[in-house]
């Protein structure tokens, strides 16, 4: 399974680094793509976090995870905060760009809206869960793992049964509420689009582009529900192990496949792209003929030295 998150996990960051880059071109002023770029933000540091567990898990890395248990055990700390903290960051993100859907669908300013209000609606986002992760986890609701001398793993440390009782129910809870409401959401904007950009109220290039946005979000917000459903019923009917491989790959999925979305789907992205590729094939034709004539140039005047001497 190493192998496995390695061929797909490397590839996709860097598509995922590559396009946080490549929508801040001019073609993409619009709103949709400054959400979009916040969630490719939000999905590279949790897919990051993320690998901290893992390297923990894998019995080649786990000596190098030890040094760092050792030496700075911080890190682990850290990375318990950080799972919970990205994981409704994540959540809550994926529930502003179907707002954002919605809100376009509906009102007619929402692009200007978005445009300057982005950025502070994601950082009261953050600021909100940073603080309500530090109180979970000073409260020792959840625990950072601990490496266990005698079967030389790292093992999971619960906390106090009725701590991890009361966690678990509240996680639970607000897992189904980030379903309801996304769910919620994606319904009242499909009704929308149908209703405003039918064919006679709307011109086919912006129904066409509502549509494939919306799709992008929907699709998005489906992984989610993926995820959240296999959380409830996953572990019930496969061994642990096996359980937590599946979660992995969930959550890679989840993280991983809003740039592929938007190859697939968004027609300006599509454009953007073989526009650039063209340019650059053009200058490098070009290159190429220069160096040529170049080359043809020096060898017709080397031709002229030999015989003239």
């Amino acid at each position: 399974m190493e192998v496995l998150y390695l061929t797909y996990g490397i590839p996709s960051i860097i598509l995922t680094l590559f396009f946080l880059i490549f929508l801040n071109r001019n073609e993409f002023k619009y709103s949709f793509y400054r959400i979009v770029q916040c969630d490719l933000i939000v999905n590279v540091f949790c897919f990051l976090n993320g690998w901290f567990s893992r390297f923990c898990k894998w019995t080649f890395t786990a000596p190098m995870m030890l040094v760092v248990y050792e030496n700075f055990y911080f890190a682990f700390h850290l990375n318990q905060f950080s799972i919970n903290f990205f994981y409704n960051l994540q959540s809550v993100s994926v529930i502003i760009m179907s707002v954002h859907r919605l809100s376009a669908s509906e009102f007619i300013k929402a692009n200007e809206f978005w445009t300057r209000r982005y950025l502070p609606i994601y950082s009261i986002t953050v600021t909100t869960f940073v603080c309500f992760n530090l109180f979970v986890y000073l409260s020792d609701w959840t625990r950072p793992l601990r490496y266990d001398d005698l079967a030389k793993v790292f093992v999971s440390v619960p906390a106090e049964a009725t701590k991890s009782a009361l966690w678990s129910r509240i996680f639970y809870w607000m897992s189904l509420t980030y379903f309801s409401v996304i769910l919620f959401i994606n319904i009242l904007t499909i009704i929308s689009i149908k209703t405003r950009y039918n064919k006679k109220s709307a011109s086919e290039k912006t129904r066409r582009m509502m549509i494939n946005l919306t799709l992008i979000t929907s699709i998005n917000s489906s992984i989610f529900f993926v995820v959240f459903i296999w959380q409830s019923v996953g572990k019930s009917i496969m061994e642990l192990q096996t359980y937590m491989a599946s979660m992995y790959v969930l959550s890679d999925s989840m993280t991983l496949l809003l740039p592929y979305m938007l190859l697939v789907f968004d027609r300006n992205v599509r454009k953007a792209l073989a526009k650039t590729i063209g340019s650059k094939a053009v200058w490098l034709a070009r290159s190429l003929g220069t160096d040529s004539s170049l080359m043809r140039n020096t060898s017709v005047i080397n031709v002229i030295s030999t015989k003239s001497t």
